[in-house]
């Protein structure tokens, strides 16, 4: 690819994405004469859920194994997809093999091989960490579908899935009113091993925003520096009074060794049986993985409305 080339794209995908309310940095784009790309190598699960949802497959994805479990394979990576080393650590030789169009990634974890990546195609790095604004993820994460639906040419099939979303998130609003739950406190976490307890969200992260937006009350507001959620032990679980506890990803007959401590035991939630047990869920991704975090949720809190 030639310098001026390298140039006009560069300046091409700067302005798009000053335009677009999602953040990216040290990106290029394609300008409106360029051709749509339909190689994507794509280095985190959130792109690729995304490009996934708009109907494109993306051409290899970092972690296949890991979207798969933790993602929770939603939409479902279909065979064929190239494995590209792990997230904090994609391999540039496989992706440089697969001689994408397009690089997507997120910023926090791939600006430091930005060079790297675009001597081998256009990249797009987009801003999930760190937290500089107000905003939470479930809003920004909109915007970045809109991003890369700008990409590929599918603006139009993604205010489709985000009206589908917003009408998803409306009926659970209601079914939440229904059942008498408006204004009820719930604190949603997950227990991730490694020994660091108990991983619970903040009003930022997508989970706490979607708890707001379907008129409970997300009760766990502090996170780590930067970030949407925050790792806490047993002894701090014990303040979050009479909320209730929404768990992603373990169910009554699978629990760590923690939940047999006398300290689980003594929460208000667990005593009184208001600790509700959800599917695997992702936290971090897109429209769909927001819609499924809703049906969740209600389908524990107001099973019958």
């Amino acid at each position: 690819m030639s310098v001026s080339l390298n140039a006009r794209l560069h300046a091409a995908f700067t302005l798009l994405f000053l335009l677009s309310t999602a953040l990216s940095a040290g990106a290029s784009s394609l300008d409106s004469g360029e051709k749509i790309p339909d190689k994507i190598a794509v280095l985190n699960w959130t792109q690729a859920e995304m490009l996934l949802t708009l109907g494109m497959t993306p051409v290899g994805v970092t972690s296949i194994n890991g979207y798969k479990e933790w993602q929770s394979n939603t939409p479902v990576l279909p065979d064929g997809v190239q494995e590209l080393g792990l997230r904090s650590e994609p391999s540039l030789e496989a992706i440089a093999a697969l001689k994408p169009d397009l690089i997507l990634g997120y910023q926090w974890r791939h600006n430091r091989i930005i060079s790297e990546l675009e001597a081998i195609a256009p990249t797009v790095l987009f801003t999930q960490y760190p937290i500089t604004d107000n905003s939470s993820y479930y809003h920004r994460m909109q915007s970045i579908f809109r991003s890369v639906a700008r990409l590929i040419g599918q603006t139009a099939l993604a205010e489709e899935k985000l009206r589908e979303m917003q009408q998803l998130m409306d009926q659970a609003r209601r079914r939440i009113q229904q059942a008498g739950m408006t204004g009820h406190s719930v604190v949603v976490g997950k227990f991730v091993g490694m020994g660091l307890g108990l991983r619970v969200y903040a009003d930022a992260s997508m989970a706490g925003a979607i708890v707001n937006e379907l008129g409970l009350v997300n009760s766990w507001h502090s996170a780590l520096p930067g970030r949407d959620f925050t790792h806490i032990d047993l002894l701090k679980l014990t303040t979050i009074g009479n909320a209730s506890l929404l768990i992603i990803g373990s169910q009554p007959d699978d629990l760590p060794a923690m939940t047999r401590s006398p300290v689980w035991q003594a929460i208000p939630a667990v005593r009184e049986e208001r600790v509700h047990y959800l599917p695997a869920l992702w936290s971090f991704g897109g429209p769909l993985s927001a819609s499924r975090m809703a049906t969740a949720i209600v389908s524990q809190l107001a099973p019958e409305a």
